[in-house]
């Protein structure tokens, strides 16, 4: 089997569906993390991984200072909402249990 091209319609297929796989399993631990160390360890959880992601972004060779702080921000902002809503989905499947 031949890895897909780049940017290809398999590739993004790709993409989403291992995106999808992670989702879940972080949903998973996450709402396992609730139920055994409480809700509160979330939101403390959430402050962390969300500081880490502003640190994972990098610029790419070529882009202006205000396209990097830009793309930066946007990582942040779309970043912190999606983990946001997992944490939130996760809070209510351990208040479920």
């Amino acid at each position: 089997m031949n890895e897909p091209e780049q940017g290809s319609a398999e590739a993004v297929y790709i993409s989403a569906l291992v995106g999808e796989m992670m989702r879940r399993v972080l949903e998973d631990a996450l709402a396992e993390l609730a139920r055994t160390r409480g809700a509160a360890f979330l939101e403390i959880f959430v402050s962390r991984e969300l500081a880490r992601c502003a640190d994972l972004f990098r610029g790419r060779p070529g882009d202006t200072p205000e396209m990097t702080d830009m793309l930066r921000a946007w990582f942040a902002m779309e970043g912190g909402e999606a983990l946001r809503a997992v944490v939130d989905r996760a809070s209510v499947e351990a208040a479920r249990d």
